[in-house]
């Protein structure tokens, strides 16, 4: 790929990526057929992921999965990038960045193909174009998720210089942000919109096209010495993602999420609903190159980044998934 510079505005300083002192050796071959995954705090991100655990899918496919719980996404892609995690379920704009850091990582499957977040107003907020002048959230306050949510106000016509970003890690502490008065609008994924709705939250808007929000993710050099392990996490995520793709098992989708999550089983079933429905999540893990198109044209149309030679395939590797 093209030496340029880096797409989003969010970047990712892989000079000071240092392993993580919970994942005990320095990254390398990790001994059979195991696999150390960082994650995000439990929700619908990593709702495959559960599943796969849950239905002993991974077991199957012949790879022991220990999960790393880390505090964002940045900090995931770091730790991947630097060999503390083997992999890990990252999203989309911080990979993009990371890859054209030089970092030695690589998509080689999609969960979410589609965005989960939707765009949701406080009390008294009616209309996407209340927001003039709001205080907002999509996480941090810059990058794709930040510049997805300034993309659809622009959109509705707001002014985003009007603005004023919050930055609020999860969606559970956004829920917190806008019942006490903290923002007037935010970004939230599923069970957490529906906790929102049920505190008197509206619905104000969604992107509904191609938008790959969580990848899964590898260091590359441990994939290529561990080749056995990459390809069963592949192969046991993509049977998490046929699970839930076929509505026999919405019980047990929502009966994963309930206990993943810790949430109430209404809102479990409506997480699944919207997502089921609207095909959110990758059917077979596999990545569609339009997914990391638009996250590229949503942040030229925003920060005006230059994205003349950007190349899609250029950050997925889908050998390990196809096997």
């Amino acid at each position: 790929m093209t030496t340029r510079r880096s797409l989003l505005a969010a970047s990712i300083p892989l000079a000071l990526a240092a392993p993580l002192a919970a994942c005990g050796d320095d990254g390398g071959d990790s001994g059979g057929s195991k696999a150390r995954i960082a994650v995000l705090g439990p929700g619908s991100l990593q709702w495959l992921h559960a599943i796969a655990k849950d239905q002993g899918f991974y077991e199957d496919a012949g790879v022991e999965v220990e999960d790393i719980q880390v505090q964002n996404s940045s900090a995931l892609v770091q730790a991947v990038a630097s060999g503390s995690a083997d992999a890990g379920i990252a999203l989309g704009d911080n990979v993009i960045n990371a890859v054209d850091e030089g970092a030695p990582i690589a998509i080689t499957g999609t969960l979410l193909q589609k965005a989960a977040l939707r765009l949701y107003g406080a009390p008294g907020i009616e209309t996407i174009t209340d927001l003039a002048g709001a205080q907002v959230t999509a996480g941090a306050v810059e990058g794709g998720t930040y510049e997805l949510l300034v993309y659809m106000l622009q959109e509705a016509g707001v002014d985003p210089d009007s603005l004023t970003p919050v930055a609020i890690a999860n969606s559970s502490d956004r829920v917190v942000a806008m019942e006490n008065g903290q923002v007037q609008g935010a970004l939230l994924i599923p069970p957490f919109d529906t906790i929102a709705e049920e505190a008197g939250a509206t619905m104000l808007g969604w992107y509904d096209q191609y938008w790959l929000e969580t990848p899964l993710i590898v260091n590359r050099p441990w994939a290529e010495k561990n080749k056995e392990a990459a390809t069963a996490l592949n192969r046991g995520m993509a049977e998490g993602a046929k699970f839930f793709a076929d509505e026999a098992n919405e019980d047990e989708s929502v009966r994963v999420l309930q206990e993943y999550s810790s949430v109430d089983e209404p809102a479990a079933r409506a997480a699944f609903e919207f997502i089921h429905a609207n095909e959110i999540f990758s059917p077979d893990l596999s990545s569609k190159e339009e997914g990391l198109v638009n996250i590229a044209e949503i942040s030229n149309a925003v920060s005006g980044n230059d994205i003349s030679d950007f190349d899609p395939a250029a950050y997925i590797d889908d050998s390990y998934l196809e096997g």
